[in-house]
This record gives structure tokens, C-alpha cells and sequence, in this order.
């Protein structure tokens, strides 16, 4: 299990983000920003959501 916490990274955002797997974390990171009004997620922003993706431990 993966999760990324959203705030910080993307602006109003207050919730964290569990998937199976980084790339479907990253995935819903990208549709809460665009629900949050972000109309370009930038190759910036990509990089911020893959930093701020940790494995949880089993």
C-alpha cells in the first residue's frame, strides 16, 4: 500500500491519498488537483507527487 499526503503539494488540499500501487496514487493526486480547480498539472507538480509517495509498511 502506497499514500502520499496532498497538503503541501497540492494547494487546498487536506486529504491523503491511498492506492495500491505509486502510479494509481499519483493518478487520483491528479483528479483531486484538477477537483481542486489546478488546470495544468506541471512536470513539477508529477515530481512533488512522486516524492511525496511513501510505501507503508506491512
Amino acid at each position: 500500500m502506497y499514500e502520499m499526503n496532498c497538503a503541501g503539494v497540492i494547494p487546498g488540499c487536506e486529504r491523503v491519498i491511498r492506492a495500491d500501487s505509486p502510479a494509481e496514487v499519483i493518478r487520483r493526486a491528479v483528479m483531486q488537483a484538477r477537483q481542486l480547480g489546478v488546470d495544468r498539472i506541471t512536470p513539477t507538480m508529477m515530481d512533488q507527487f512522486r516524492q511525496a509517495t511513501t510505501e507503508l509498511p506491512n
